[in-house]
């Protein structure tokens, strides 16, 4: 079979576990292998042979080629000691714009070919939309005990990041999966669409995995809770969240999620506060100002009027 990297069409389905021609075990961390394998058996994940060759062939991150063994895509991008320099074209794109379309006079930050191991990847994109979307402090619905408010919940942040990475297609040489982030939304852009038989309608119904290897290593790292529900998540997680639902696309060559976050300062200056009094509203508004105040910090802060509505 020739390189992976090489062009080549390959079958849809577990292409991730076919062999990589000309890379041996050596490409492939040991320690790092080890590493997983005691955080995987800690978490009750993984049972099978713990020495790391052994959990290689298990989990076939290497294949026997020729008389040899030779690394796999899934153990290449899980456990590669340099991912990018056997498979270029397996890295990540962002892009962040001021407002709400990708044009280049709006442009914050543009960063091309995040690479690493896949957990690598999935660290370093969440890390950024985490860091550069919006957080603040709000009152429960109980009262005055203070919540945290998020423009994006990390789980759906989380949970779309292993989405494109798991189930991206691997065998279009050229083509990075992108994440691009708007004012108003994020959009998770997979190469590749849709795996054969799943379509808009079924998605969420549907369990078919193109990268059945990655699937399962990043089951057992605690990234993939149950095949089949990463989607499913989100969209609970965004009803649960009384944000909008997720839309998907399939355009043929990518698959694209988008998510539209929520309106921080209406969020904030509206549901927080929408039958709250004067009084209760000022300490709304001294709570996400200064962050934690005792109730004598907020009684001294306060008018007399105010401070009798707290007794």
């Amino acid at each position: 079979m020739n390189d992976i990297s090489s062009g080549r069409t390959f079958p849809r389905h577990s292409v991730d576990m076919l062999p990589v021609e000309d890379v041996g075990i050596d490409a492939i961390n040991l320690e790092q292998v080890a590493a997983h394998i005691a955080q995987a058996r800690s978490r009750g994940r993984y049972e099978g042979p713990t020495e790391p060759m052994e959990y290689l062939k298990h989990r076939k991150c290497i294949v026997p080629y020729d008389d040899d063994l030779r690394a796999t895509l899934a153990g290449i991008l899980c456990f590669g000691y340099a991912p990018q320099t056997i498979l270029p074209h397996a890295v990540v794109d962002i892009g962040h714009y001021r407002g709400s379309e990708a044009v280049s006079f709006d442009v914050v930050h543009l960063e091309k070919g995040i690479g690493g191991t896949i957990f690598d990847q999935l660290r370093r994109v969440e890390e950024y939309l985490w860091r550069n979307t919006h957080h603040g402090m709000g009152l429960s619905d109980r009262g005055l005990e203070r919540v945290e408010l998020h423009e994006y919940p990390l789980a759906v942040i989380r949970e779309l990041v292993v989405n494109l990475l798991a189930h991206r297609d691997y065998t279009l040489i050229g083509s990075a999966a992108r994440v691009a982030l708007y004012r108003n939304r994020i959009e998770w852009i997979s190469p590749g669409g849709l795996p054969p038989g799943v379509t808009i309608e079924n998605l969420l119904e549907a369990q078919a995995a193109r990268n059945p290897g990655l699937q399962t290593i990043l089951h057992e790292a605690g990234l993939v809770e149950a095949f089949g529900q990463g989607l499913d998540t989100v969209v609970s997680v965004l009803r649960a969240e009384e944000m909008q639902p997720p839309t998907f696309r399939d355009i043929g060559t990518a698959f694209i999620v988008t998510i539209y976050g929520r309106q921080m300062d209406r969020d904030a200056q509206s549901s927080l506060t929408l039958n709250l009094s004067p009084s209760q509203r000022r300490i709304v508004l001294l709570l996400q100002d200064r962050g934690e105040m005792t109730i004598s910090d907020i009684e001294e802060a306060l008018p007399e009027r105010s401070r009798r509505m707290l007794q």
